[in-house]
Parts: C-alpha cells; structure tokens; sequence
C-alpha cells in the first residue's frame, strides 16, 4: 500500500537533533565571531588632556531661481543649485578651557565633586559655587566661540541641553559653566 500525498522522512530523530545541534553551534559561532570583530574595531573613547575631537558643521543653502523678460519677450530661467558646505572645527584641548560648576540642585558637595572631575581631566576650572533658579534639566552654557568644547562637555554631564549662555555677566572668566539641574545623578 502506498502512501500518496504524505512525505515519509528518512531521518531518525537522533539525525534530527544532530542537525539542529550543528545549526545552533554555527549561529552562535558567527553571532561570536561579529561581536569579536565588532570589539577588535571599535574605537576606544579618547581621554585626558591629549584627546582632541573635531565637530562638524554643516551649512545649506537652498536652489534659487531667477526668471528675466527682456523687451522682445523672450523668457530666461536661471537656476541656481543649493549648496552644502561641511567644515570641521577643531575643538580646543582641555587645558585651554576654563570651567565653571554651579549646583542648583542642593545636592551638597555636587559642584565640588564635578569640578574635581573636570580638573583630573585636565580642564582649568573655577571655585565651584550654587546657582538659582533651579535647573531641570542640566545646562551647559557656552561663550561665543566655545560651542564645540561646550559639546564635549556633555560627556561629563549627560543629558544636558547645550547652548550659548543667558547672561555675560555671569562667571566672568568661565568659557563653558556646567550647571548641575534637578536631573543630575553622581
């Protein structure tokens, strides 16, 4: 008697779980051989005073079209292509950015501590001191010309909002003031 329709299987089950077994062993082995490579690649994060970063800027300008009508009718169309034009601006070293800390938090001896942080790392800082209002989340407040060193800073105090400072007058001497807000955790 035949079985029409119905696929018989020539492999036993231990034929079976040796297969699956192998499959299994070869997934890991390529999953471990991609992680090996992807560890032995990776960059390393640069520290201390002799790191130097480089930030991009970008700038685009939009296509603009210019059309002209001279007196015997005739139409032309100019078209201008946009622009892009990407530069890479150096960012300073450590040791020639001055750091100021301030707590608005009330977390006692924060500002301290970042600072003693800061310095290790070879930034020139401030007398730390407290700031009010309170700040959530942290800033990182920048002099003209020090965005890109502000944005290196944001290793230090994560999840802080970057951006040029409110009032001149504040920290004479600082060129970046790392404010600890409500959302700051050593």
């Amino acid at each position: 008697m035949t079985n029409k329709g119905k696929h018989a299987s020539s492999q036993t089950p231990a034929t079976f779980y040796r297969d699956l077994a192998i499959m299994i062993l070869g997934i890991l082995l390529v999953g471990a051989a991609v992680f090996f490579l992807l560890y032995l690649f990776a960059d390393e994060p640069a520290t201390g005073p002799t790191a130097t970063t480089t930030t991009l800027v970008t700038s685009t300008t939009d296509a603009s079209v210019t059309t002209t009508t001279a007196a015997d009718g005739t139409t032309t169309t100019t078209t201008v292509a946009s622009t892009s034009t990407t530069s890479a601006i150096e960012v300073r070293p450590p040791s020639e950015v001055t750091v100021a800390v301030l707590n608005s938090m009330g977390l006692d001896g924060a500002a301290s501590r970042m600072n003693s942080t800061l310095a290790e790392a070879g930034y020139q800082t401030l007398t730390p001191d407290n700031f009010e209002p309170e700040q959530n989340p942290s800033r990182i407040w920048y002099r003209e010309g020090f965005a890109a060193e502000a944005a290196a800073l944001v290793e230090f105090l994560p999840g802080a909002t970057v951006e040029p400072i409110p009032d001149d007058a504040l920290q004479q001497g600082a060129d970046v003031i790392l404010v600890l807000g409500t959302g700051y955790t050593e």
